[in-house]
């Protein structure tokens, strides 16, 4: 089984939405933060209209992860990872 986890994206400023981009280059960057969590990101996301602007990503993520684990990951300098859990 899986669970939906919603992952909303935002960045500190334009040149850190710049660096980290948008729709694949995002989600690759974030399949690399996330790589040992069994994560799975989609490349295709909404988002607001914004700028920089902020991206709203359905990730599903396997029946055991832990939500309190997934957001004392690492997160670069200049990205912000909200974590939804709306099966709680």
């Amino acid at each position: 089984m899986v669970k939906d986890l919603t992952f909303d994206i935002s960045y500190d400023n334009e040149l850190a939405h710049i660096y980290y981009g948008d729709g694949k280059k995002l989600a690759d960057h974030l399949r690399e933060i996330y790589h040992d969590k069994n994560l799975q990101f989609p490349n295709e996301f909404d988002s607001n209209l914004t700028t920089p602007p902020i991206h709203y990503m359905s990730v599903e993520a396997p029946d055991e992860a832990d939500v309190d684990d997934l957001k004392n990951v690492n997160v670069p300098p200049g990205l912000n990872v909200d974590i939804l859990d709306w099966h709680l």
